[in-house]
């Protein structure tokens, strides 16, 4: 079952916590299914600067591959490797996690494992945050 999150004025506020959520900016325009209307996400403060420094960065110490190292360096992809800068962050973290539950575990697909192996939800929603803030 899919559920999509619709702002609500004078809705009041709730703590985020370790979650993302993408929300259309103009409900009337999800609504239409129109190709055009746009998204804004929250995530939890501080995201965007670890979720850049997750993917651009692969040292020693490191949990993971940094994202950059496949996906380009303003990870736009890279011939069969698909871009990420500029989609929907939500999109992104269903794939982060469908990876690494094993449930996409194509030939295509099996280098991401080694890349989510050892990333928490908190660096995937900062990683996905990151990748959905650039111009594709």
């Amino acid at each position: 079952m899919r559920f999509i999150y619709f702002a609500i004025k004078e809705g009041g506020d709730e703590a985020l916590g370790a979650r993302l959520i993408e929300v259309p900016v103009d409900s009337s325009r999800h609504e239409l299914r129109d190709p055009n209307v746009t998204y804004r996400a929250y995530v939890p403060v501080g995201s965007l600067a670890r979720g850049k420094a997750l993917a651009t960065t692969t040292s020693a110490t490191a949990a993971t591959i940094a994202c950059v190292t496949c996906h380009g360096p303003d990870l736009r992809g890279s011939g069969v490797v698909p871009p990420l800068a500029g989609r929907s962050r939500s999109y992104l973290l269903r794939q982060l996690l469908s990876f690494r539950a094993g449930t996409r575990a194509s030939p295509t697909g099996a280098a991401m494992q080694p890349v989510v192996a050892n990333l928490g939800i908190e660096d995937m929603i900062a990683v996905v945050a990151y990748a959905g803030s650039l111009e594709p």
